[in-house]
């Protein structure tokens, strides 16, 4: 087995071995963290419970001061009783207090809820934010596929090394997907973008400083027929910086879906949740025509070195808008303030049950620490893991990502080997299948919305399944028929191979009202993200493996391209098919 993939098998067996071993481990929280009072999402009502629980417990300690010298005496039968109590009592304590505080947390659910559904004047900055840096990833990622024709040139790399180079990201990118999506259940959607950003930047400003530690190494071979013949074979050693630079640029760039998804959710209403996921996806086309459109002007007037420069210092300087303008959550309550409320329920439980003096003692407990650990703890690990629908979105997940995955990494090295144009014509021939996959994810976005609100009454889960079905399976069933007629013959005319790649790109776009839109109908705002890296995770690889046995069988076939074609199809039927049979609509993981 070639060395890469024995590597992506390895990394990716030791990913689902500890991550087994995680989420076996997940009752040690209970020694870690207990009696936790969750974050949530907030609303003006929320702070306004915080100044009534303030005031309740002030009355209280009034009147607990004032009745100061009859509480001794009570205090101290309560203590004779209670020594006879046996240990399902101090069980029955601690649940008391956890259902009450679940009930505070289904009344603050509640609460947001009923608040009035935002405008789209309330949102659109928040979401031109995430659309920028949907393209932004984009731009990074893809400029490497318009970069490879050169550097593959210079280094003399192969179309099995050239395959390692782009799934290599992907392998990145899923051994980072399941952190990043614990971490937006847990901290600052807004603090993690910013983080992932800059790490990615960074490593993009690092990639022609890897490439250039490849060594090139000359073989001399000679063969005899009817007359001598000298032939010298290029050998590129040391591709490992270059593969380890791209892997962490791919783990860094994981945070965006689960990001982008963590604040949609807090921010878009329900009604609007299709549009805006394709109007956020529409970023990631957009951001793949400008990388094959600016590209190779960029080298042109800098060389394939300063593309990455100029494109990790755009990265660098998105950061200061983010920062600036980028929010959570609308009426964003701090962090002290939910910090202070936990105090204050634990502080009233406390006041109630044991008196004065116990006021303060499990506060001080409630640590950072435990706030951070506690989603851990609390993630619905068996229902995610063992629900049909969550098997149906990362399976068509898994064929999608089969065939975008390749479409990125190899559309411009097909265009340049099959007929033998130069960077910026196979880069321009890529541009019209992205716009074709933007303009169809907003229009796919848009019609889904449009018939759910029309069609399907408040809680129609049948109908909201139907619409998800059929859109899922025009995006992948659609693809597979581009992509058969491409297999079957080949094109002499570049432009009709570009015509089924158009209607690959922009049918296979239709997700955004598939399997895209599953995440926030399944899960509620704490668990979206986390939803969407657990199906996103297997895709990951999927698509990663792909790309590298497409380069396989370039070399083995010398170069020819209907096996590739011809596979992707095959894989979309299997995914649409999987999907269409397990996928339901209804609300699993609050």
């Amino acid at each position: 087995m070639p060395l890469l993939l024995t590597r992506i098998l390895f990394l990716f067996i030791l990913l689902v071995q500890h991550g087994s071993c995680f989420i076996g481990s997940k009752h040690c929280w209970n020694q870690i963290a207990t009696n936790f009072v969750p974050r949530r999402s907030s609303s003006e009502q929320y702070a306004r419970h915080v100044l009534e629980t303030r005031s309740h417990l002030h009355l209280l300690h009034l009147q607990k001061t004032d009745d100061q010298s009859n509480s001794l005496r009570v205090t101290s039968e309560k203590n004779i009783l209670s020594s006879s109590k046996d240990d399902s009592d101090n069980k029955e304590d601690s649940l008391s207090f956890k259902g009450e505080a679940q009930e505070m947390k289904s009344d603050q659910n509640h609460q947001t809820s009923a608040d009035a559904e935002l405008s789209v004047s309330d949102y659109a900055p928040i979401l031109a934010l995430c659309w920028f840096v949907a393209l932004l990833s984009a731009l990074d990622r893809v400029a490497m596929s318009v970069a490879i024709i050169p550097l593959s040139n210079e280094f003399h790399l192969t179309d099995t090394v050239k395959g390692e180079i782009s799934s290599v990201f992907s392998v990145g990118y899923g051994l980072g997907i399941i952190p990043a999506g614990l971490l937006v259940s847990a901290v600052s959607p807004r603090l993690i973008m910013a983080c992932g950003v800059l790490l990615w930047s960074l490593a993009t400003f690092g990639t022609p400083i890897a490439a250039n530690m490849i060594h090139v190494l000359q073989n001399t071979g000679t063969m005899t027929n009817e007359e001598l013949t000298t032939t010298i074979l290029y050998v590129a050693e040391n591709t490992a910086p270059l593969l380890l630079i791209r892997s962490v640029m791919g783990a860094a760039e994981s945070v965006v879906l689960p990001t982008i998804q963590r604040i949609l959710s807090n921010w878009i209403p329900a009604s609007k949740k299709s549009l805006s996921i394709a109007t956020v996806f529409s970023g990631f086309q957009i951001g793949t025509v400008c990388a094959y459109t600016l590209s190779p002007g960029v080298m042109e007037g800098f060389g394939w070195r300063g593309l990455f420069y100029i494109y990790g210092m755009i990265g660098a300087l998105w950061l200061i808008p983010w920062w600036l303008l980028a929010k959570d959550e609308p009426n964003i309550v701090t962090k002290e303030t939910n910090t202070e409320l936990a105090h204050l329920v634990v502080e009233q439980k406390l006041i109630d049950e044991n008196g004065e003096e116990a006021v303060g003692v499990m506060g001080s407990q409630l640590t950072s620490w435990q706030e951070a650990t506690s989603v851990f703890k609390d993630a619905p690990w068996k229902a995610l893991l063992t629900s049909k629908a969550t098997w149906a979105v990362t399976i068509a997940h898994a064929a999608n990502n089969w065939g975008l995955y390749n479409n990125l990494s190899w559309t411009p090295t097909f265009y340049a080997e099959q007929y033998g144009l130069n960077v910026k014509e196979s880069a321009l021939l890529s541009v019209l299948p992205s716009v074709a996959g933007a303009i169809s994810g907003l229009l796919a976005g848009y019609t889904a919305d449009k018939i759910l609100s029309n069609i399907a009454k408040d809680g129609d889960v049948n109908t909201t399944t139907l619409v998800r079905k059929v859109f899922q399976s025009l995006a992948l069933l659609g693809p597979a028929a581009c992509l058969l007629t491409l297999a079957s013959d080949i094109p002499e005319n570049p432009a009709t191979a570009q015509l089924l790649l158009t209607g690959a790109v922009g049918l296979q776009a239709f997700n955004a009202a598939g399997y895209s839109s599953a995440p926030q109908e399944k899960a509620g705002d704490q668990w979206s993200g986390l939803l969407y890296s657990i199906t996103t995770l297997p895709g990951v690889v999927f698509g990663s493996i792909g790309v590298y046995i497409a380069g396989q069988i370039l070399d083995a076939t010398g170069q020819n391209w209907s096996g590739v074609f011809g596979l992707n199809a095959v894989v979309d039927v299997i995914g649409c098919l999987a999907f269409v049979a397990m996928y339901n609509s209804k609300k699993e993981f609050e």
